[in-house]
């Protein structure tokens, strides 16, 4: 039996449905109509639930395209108006979408997800509380996005970053404490 089907498609559908729909009469534009499976992020969603399953090999391509997929839901997830960064609250986690987002991520980033201390070892040159506290920050502030680890029952040492992400962001000294 599929750990996740279309009913958790249709969940996570109407969440970004019911956002731009409150946008919409914000602005006062007309309601818009349900696109039906055939819409572009029904499409992405549907991967998802496929990767989840585990209904596809680990490729290359198909980690990118499944890689394009997750990055396009999250975005419209953490969308508004002024464009600025935002984070999953750890309530999402614990939804039927937010765990079907974990685990799709899982999949595209297994190999480039580190603990807090790994980041924070990584992007300022020690594992200390203070540059544990700072990538905290990073992850509250948006500008890190987590995923929790199944694996680890204490919720304070659950949280993963991607390593790519601490690079870049280490390299551009956009991290909080960065000089």
């Amino acid at each position: 039996m599929a750990l996740f089907t279309a009913a958790d498609a249709v969940e996570l559908y109407e969440i970004v449905r019911q956002h731009y729909a409150a946008l919409s009469e914000a602005l006062g534009l007309p309601p818009a109509t349900p696109a039906g499976s055939a819409s572009p992020l029904r499409r992405d969603i549907q991967l998802l639930i496929d990767v989840a399953n585990g209904l596809h090999s680990r490729t290359d391509e198909q980690v990118h395209q499944t890689e394009q997929a997750l990055l396009r839901v999250r975005t419209l997830l953490l969308a508004n108006a002024l464009g600025a960064p935002a984070a999953l609250p750890e309530a999402f986690w614990h939804t039927k979408a937010g765990l079907l987002v974990s685990r799709a991520s899982w999949w595209v980033w297994m190999d480039d997800l580190i603990t807090i201390s790994n980041a924070a070892a990584l992007a300022f040159g020690t594992n200390t509380q203070a540059n544990r506290m700072r990538i905290a920050r990073a992850i509250d502030s948006g500008m890190l996005d987590w995923l929790p680890d199944p694996s680890v029952a204490n919720r304070q040492h659950n949280r993963r970053v991607r390593r790519s992400q601490v690079e870049w962001l280490a390299e551009m000294r956009q991290l909080p404490g960065s000089d």
